[in-house]
């Protein structure tokens, strides 16, 4: 009676640490480690350069134009600067006109005015400041704008001189704003920069100032001069406007009657609400069957083992004694 009580307290010491070890190894493989969490958040976290986390950025799909032809159609031209065109779709908020300019000589003073269609495009004062319209002459300049009626004029004059010899530069620059545009627009305007007065000359060796009876007039009364003295001077001049977003190339049929025009994706950072969530890999195996022992990593399989090897053995020897007694 005492060996079958003592096989039996074997087998329920057996049956007891076999649950515990299955129950250890089913607890190692439910939830991810705390350095599991730190991978699955790294994967669709980052850092930006203050050093706060923010969502990766992503591409969002492609925006499409309804646009079967330009929304916004500019010209920018001058009386002594080059002409340039711009198409635009609806999606287009703003463009920046710039009139570059190179001159052999250093530019002693200036009168321009430019204008534009007001109820049209705007300016805002913010992006068309004097230091930014002409980054050469700045402050020794003046200038109004009448957004109303859609008039800038400006008015520099410097005996200490602009320098335009050593590299191409703004003579003139402004952003303009464009208002919400349908597809069904179809606006043409012009930007355009009348140069009234235009007076080069060249430093004195000594003081650097302009040295008198040097000067040269390019410009007079918004007429452009050619004769043996301009010819002395060498300019180079252009217009650049911001590229168009509307091509006839890009227009691709879409069903039937309807064309679209594709228009290259900007850069979004995705928000809490549609950044993809990150499920664990254990999720992914929920339709297949699961085992009905967890026996975890290998060193628990061998304590499995061992213990069963030892009851078999206790077992065994009390089997041995109760043959040889008889």
């Amino acid at each position: 009676m005492a060996k079958k009580a003592l096989c039996l307290l074997l087998t329920l010491i057996a049956l007891f640490m076999l649950s515990h070890t299955a129950a250890f190894a089913e607890d190692n493989t439910a939830e991810p480690t705390a350095a599991d969490s730190t991978v699955l958040h790294s994967e669709t976290m980052a850092t930006d350069a203050s050093g706060v986390t923010v969502p990766f950025s992503t591409e969002p799909e492609a925006t499409y134009s309804l646009a079967k032809y330009p929304v916004l159609t500019v010209a920018a031209i001058s009386n002594y600067f080059g002409r340039i065109d711009a198409e635009y779709n609806e999606f287009t908020r703003e463009f920046t006109v710039v009139y570059m300019l190179k001159s052999s000589k250093r530019l002693l003073s200036t009168n321009w005015t430019l204008t534009y269609d007001a109820n049209l495009l705007m300016l805002n004062p913010e992006k068309n400041t004097i230091e930014t319209i002409c980054p050469i002459m700045k402050n020794a300049a003046n200038m109004s704008i009448d957004d109303k009626d859609g008039v800038i004029r400006y008015a520099a004059t410097d005996l200490d001189m602009f320098d335009y010899s050593t590299a191409e530069a703004a003579f003139v620059r402004i952003v303009f704003d464009v208002p919400m545009l349908t597809p069904e627009d179809s606006e043409i305007t012009k930007v355009d920069l009348t140069v009234s007065d235009l007076v080069v000359t060249e430093p004195d060796s000594r003081t650097g100032k302009s040295v008198t009876g040097k000067e040269i007039v390019l410009v007079a009364n918004s007429k452009v001069l050619k004769n043996d003295m301009t010819k002395l001077v060498q300019t180079s001049k252009y217009t650049t406007i911001t590229p168009s977003t509307f091509s006839e190339e890009t227009i691709k049929p879409a069903t039937d009657d309807e064309v679209v025009t594709t228009v290259p994706p900007t850069t979004q950072k995705l928000t809490a609400a549609t950044r993809p969530a990150v499920k664990p890999k254990a999720a992914e195996k929920t339709n297949e069957a699961l085992p009905l022992l967890y026996t975890g990593t290998w060193y628990i399989a061998l304590l499995i083992l061992l213990i069963l090897l030892v009851c078999s053995t206790v077992l065994f020897i009390m089997r041995k004694r109760d043959i040889y007694n008889d």
